[in-house]
């Protein structure tokens, strides 16, 4: 990793390379758009605005060409450049004025919102577009055969019970990709320039009581009357502390000096729904609790 972050920074055409041809390979596997994002995100902390706005320049021009001479059209990767990479560029701004990630994440939480929001504004009621989509794809489904559109009806029946919260989804799925090649982004600087420094910063990522006091609300009067839009946000700031719930696990795993095996363990018993939520969960109690200060660091015996 640290090679790559080398060859990113040895210049604006090599930077480009990299961020347009993972963001091309993003469609074929989709974590490859989080290197791409590392890569804006990295030339924008160590250079500045106009440098990072000039590798997604060269970089969209790459991307774009690549992706119409694969599939003759362009239009799937300028989807990119508005809905991520700017997105990675603002937040990497912020980070680099602010040298606090926790006033990042509070940023990020902002342009969350304002996602959800947007959606609402383009679509009206998300849950009846979406439906209309649905029904699109059940009528050219209505050729197949009984034994196929059986479990496709399924799909498409929960997919329709999902629309209400489709804005949420989308747009915290689109903001957990943003995050993390922010994060990757901020940990290849340290490699290159701050060994070490990014563990600490990782570490002591709390998004303060105020936002956790926003979110527990948000939750609760979205239980009780069942607005989606306020779901819709709900999910959102939700996702930023499970967030800051992971950074609070590596901080105890590393005061307790436990092994990385347990962090390996965590991080797939993460993929499970209701263990997931306890994260989430835990995040949000920390903003008072502060449970990173409160573990005693393990002492070594010798």
């Amino acid at each position: 990793m640290k090679a790559l972050a080398a060859f990113v920074m040895r210049s604006r055409s090599t930077a480009g390379l990299v961020a347009a041809a993972a963001a091309v390979l993003f469609w074929l596997f989709p974590p490859f758009l989080i290197v791409s994002g590392a890569a804006v995100a990295l030339v924008t902390l160590r250079r500045g605005a106009a440098e990072g706005l000039g590798l997604i320049a060269l970089a969209g021009l790459g991307a774009v060409a690549l992706t119409t001479l694969a599939l003759g059209t362009p239009w799937p990767m300028l989807d990119v450049l508005p809905t991520f990479w700017l997105p990675v560029w603002l937040l990497a701004l912020v980070l680099r004025a602010t040298v606090a990630l926790s006033r990042t994440f509070q940023v990020a939480a902002l342009l969350g919102l304002l996602g959800v929001a947007g959606f609402y504004l383009a679509l009206g009621d998300p849950a009846v577009w979406w439906g209309g989509v649905l029904n699109q794809w059940e009528q050219a489904l209505t050729p197949l055969a009984p034994a196929d559109r059986e479990t496709l009806d399924q799909l498409l029946t929960l997919l329709k019970e999902w629309a209400p919260y489709l804005p949420g989804q989308a747009v915290g799925a689109l903001l957990l990709f943003v995050l993390a090649g922010l994060l990757l982004g901020r940990w290849q600087q340290a490699l290159l320039f701050n060994p070490g420094g990014f563990q600490p910063e990782f570490h002591e990522l709390r998004l303060g009581r105020p936002l956790a006091a926003l979110t527990l609300a948000l939750f609760g009067v979205a239980l009780l009357f069942g607005w989606p839009p306020l779901n819709n946000v709900a999910l959102v700031l939700g996702l930023l502390y499970t967030v800051q719930g992971i950074a609070l696990v590596h901080a105890v795993a590393f005061k307790r000096r436990l092994s990385p095996a347990w962090l390996l363990l965590f991080y797939v018993l993460l993929l499970v729904p209701s263990l997931s939520q306890g994260v989430m969960a835990l995040g949000v109690v920390d903003a008072w609790a502060d449970f990173r200060h409160r573990v005693r660091p393990r002492v070594d015996p010798r």
